[in-house]
């Protein structure tokens, strides 16, 4: 609604979003931004250094300028936080590059999946490694292939296919997320170490 109202302020004035326009907006999208920074970084104290405040640049934009904070306000977070965390996901990828190969591929969350993720983000995130976060995110949240993922992350494709994997079983094994499919049971029988291990 927010957001509805000022694009018409701006469309009936015949004008450019004004900074105060996009701290309006900003306001309602800030939110999400931090619970993204922390659930990858895992450091409610650091997240806010990786969020990035679209204000700082948003007096030259248009009132399309919306969509760069539904979408790319969030590809820019994750992307400055990978920067503090590319030794961590190195260091991490042998392990998962040495599993056994994973059977079945996983889709991208859906919306269940996606409101299982919010709403058990806190204990998801403590059971799952630096790499799977960052895969889960990519993959899962941002529908990104699994090779564009392992060109984000610089690491092979077999890793994050695991990582992925992995990051699914969480969610499936939340309390209200019981497997709904024959596909997730079965990559969770055939990597059920995988989960323990990779918790940090």
């Amino acid at each position: 609604m927010k957001l509805a109202t000022v694009l018409e302020e701006i469309r009936g004035g015949h004008r450019c979003a004004t900074t105060d326009d996009i701290r309006k907006i900003f306001g309602d999208y800030h939110k999400v931004l931090r619970w993204l920074a922390i659930f990858l970084i895992d450091d409610e104290k650091l997240a806010d250094a990786y969020i990035v405040d679209a204000c700082t640049i948003a007096e030259t934009q248009t009132p399309d300028f919306h969509e760069w904070l539904v979408h790319w306000a969030a590809r820019a977070t994750v992307g400055w936080a990978l920067q503090g965390q590319r030794a961590r996901i190195s260091e991490l990828t042998p392990k998962y590059e040495h599993r056994e190969p994973v059977h079945l591929t996983h889709l991208p969350l859906s919306p269940e999946h996606f409101v299982s993720l919010i709403k058990n983000s806190e204990d998801i995130r403590t059971r799952l490694d630096v790499l799977c976060r960052f895969v889960l995110v990519l993959r899962g949240i941002g529908k990104d292939s699994y090779d564009e993922v392992a060109t984000q992350l610089g690491i092979g494709r077999s890793a994050v296919e695991r990582a992925y994997c992995v990051a699914y079983d969480a969610i499936e094994l939340t309390p209200d997320a019981a497997p709904t499919s024959a596909e997730a049971s079965a990559c969770h029988v055939n990597n059920e170490h995988t989960l323990a291990d990779s918790t940090t």
